[in-house]
């Protein structure tokens, strides 16, 4: 009798020791989901924070570049504008000089039959007046700047006006001079577009000037079930965009 209730006995431990095992391999089991869970959350910051970091790179860029193409279309469109001027007051001495020229021959020859030549046209006097800038920047006048002058409704290229009006070290002394101007305004896209993209903060952002490139790095902070998210440094990304140089321009600020 005494033996049977020991065989249960023993029985009865074996569930129990089964039953722990059963038990602690479950709790294991949970843990190492959480743990994966939280590895899992890991790479997804990641991949979020290198996606806001990219975006807010492209943004200050993007920005940049915006600054400097309004500056260069200002800059030259002030050029045409002087050189429209100077024609105008060319053409008006011209045709002055011309009327002077015209009363002191019909004063000093009142008993000559011979009629005076006939003036130089407007298109004469382009001409000559596109020849004297020319010399005087050494290059040619492009043909839509030239027609300009005669209507002013005539579109003229911007590139080639640029081209023509400034070399290129002062486009160059521009751009690098605008950019720097309003790296502000390029940090404040940068940081919109990063919280765009559930980025916490730009915890860095450079302008790279020998490259003409902005340099942003982002981080976020992440939610963890196995540690307190504070004991987790947050995860960054760092990403970096060309501005864009005119075209047919290297522009370098270094």
């Amino acid at each position: 009798m005494k033996t049977n209730k020991l065989k249960s006995y023993l029985k009865n431990e074996r569930g129990s020791g089964t039953l722990l095992i059963m038990v602690g391999m479950v709790l294991a089991a949970i843990f190492f989901g959480l743990l994966f869970f939280d590895f899992s959350n890991v790479f997804i910051n990641k991949r979020v924070t290198q996606t806001g970091a990219d975006a807010a790179a492209i943004a200050a860029a993007k920005t940049a570049n915006d600054y400097m193409k309004d500056e260069l279309q200002t800059k030259t469109q002030e050029e045409l504008d002087n050189l429209g001027e100077e024609w105008e007051k060319f053409l008006e001495e011209a045709l002055g000089d011309l009327e002077e020229e015209e009363e002191g021959e019909e004063d000093g020859d009142e008993g000559e039959e011979t009629p005076p030549p006939d003036p130089p046209s407007t298109e004469e006097l382009l001409d000559l007046f596109v020849d004297m800038k020319e010399t005087v920047m050494g290059k040619s006048m492009p043909g839509d700047v030239r027609a300009w002058l005669l209507n002013h409704s005539v579109s003229v290229k911007a590139l080639t006006a640029m081209k023509f009006f400034f070399d290129d070290e002062e486009v160059n002394e521009m751009s690098c001079k605008v950019v720097r101007e309003h790296l502000g305004d390029a940090r404040e896209e940068a940081e919109e577009y990063a919280e765009k993209n559930q980025n916490d903060h730009v915890t860095e952002f450079t302008f790279i000037p020998e490259d003409f490139r902005i340099y942003v790095e982002t981080d976020r902070s992440g939610k963890y079930t196995t540690v307190p998210d504070k004991e987790v440094p947050a995860v960054t990304s760092e990403s970096s965009a060309k501005i864009g140089d005119p075209e047919g321009y290297t522009i370098s600020c270094s």
